[in-house]
């Protein structure tokens, strides 16, 4: 579980760090080679190479029809656009209209591409300015656009873990926000997270406070009954604490058992972050890499824009 929280910290740090990438490497990616030095005529062929790869996988559409419901055709000009092919019509729309695409601005090239490198973890703001030509604000936008994809793909999917002869080790983690890398806190955040050993599934929990009838809600709320449960986090609190949240009926009624290991899970974790309010994103996205690790993050990331409009 330790590991897993630094692996959060690496993603929080990971958008505000350099990577130290040879800014003269071009990125291979789908099936093309992207130039940095492309000219115009180049430069609307690779559009048109985006477009198509998004049409083939259901992010853009392949057919438009006018409000009269006449057929439309898809034009490659400065813009790209649709327009009636009826002459007495000749209504234009834009490409990007009623889908995830809407509200953006910048080339659905490099929109692609970053999708693909944010995917591998190389979004930061260094890292899109000097390759993407992309503007710090700009580059928060979008990497907080990807991440409102993973909360939603996490809250659509969110189920218990553990089970009958499964163990979950539970602990807590402070995340804090301090000032140029000094001793001045600036804010916290308490956050509850369990594992299960043997199938690595994950739940982390924001919470308002550490106390033990917080615990107890983000355990009968996260966790199985006839789970395991190893946690040095209730060593805290007094019996008398315990007795008045119900932890005696927890462990009766509901069948779990409690195992004290003594010892931090999470002895390891890093106090560096982000501003409090996007702490969830954050930790939205960290749940949602753990539970497609076993696929291509990428198709999988389009798969879930495609259930977002359904």
């Amino acid at each position: 579980l330790c590991r897993r929280l630094n692996d959060i910290t690496k993603i929080i740090a990971t958008e505000n760090h350099d990577l130290s990438l040879n800014p003269t490497d071009s990125l291979c990616f789908v099936g093309w080679q992207y130039s940095l030095n492309r000219n115009s005529k180049g430069s609307r062929i690779f559009e048109r190479e985006a477009v198509e790869f998004l049409q083939n996988h259901g992010i853009l559409p392949t057919t438009m029809t006018c409000r009269n419901g006449h057929v439309a055709k898809l034009h490659f000009n400065k813009h790209i656009y649709w327009r009636c092919s009826k002459r007495t019509c000749q209504r234009k729309m834009r490409i990007r209209s009623g889908n995830w695409l809407e509200g953006s601005r910048i080339p659905i090239s490099t929109i692609l591409r970053f999708m693909r490198c944010w995917c591998e973890d190389l979004t930061s703001i260094e890292w899109c300015q000097r390759e993407l030509k992309l503007s710090k604000d700009t580059t928060v936008d979008w990497n907080n656009r990807m991440r409102e994809v993973c909360i939603f793909a996490v809250q659509r999917n969110k189920k218990k873990i553990g089970g009958e002869g499964l163990i979950v080790e539970i602990d807590e983690s402070l995340f804090t926000k301090r000032k140029n890398s000094t001793s001045r806190m600036l804010s916290q955040q308490w956050i509850f997270g369990g594992i299960c050993r043997e199938t690595g599934d994950l739940f982390m929990e924001e919470v308002p406070d550490r106390s033990a009838k917080t615990l107890l809600t983000v355990i009968t709320e996260n966790v199985k009954e006839g789970t395991t449960i190893y946690s040095d986090c209730w060593r805290s609190y007094t019996t008398e604490e315990l007795n008045e949240t119900g932890f005696e009926d927890l462990k009766i009624n509901q069948k779990y058992n409690f195992v004290d290991p003594k010892m931090d899970i999470w002895r390891n974790k890093k106090h560096r972050g982000t501003a409090r309010h996007q702490l969830s994103t954050y930790l939205a996205e960290f749940l949602w890499r753990q539970r497609v690790r076993d696929q291509d993050i990428f198709l999988a990331f389009l798969r879930e824009i495609l259930s977002l409009e359904k």
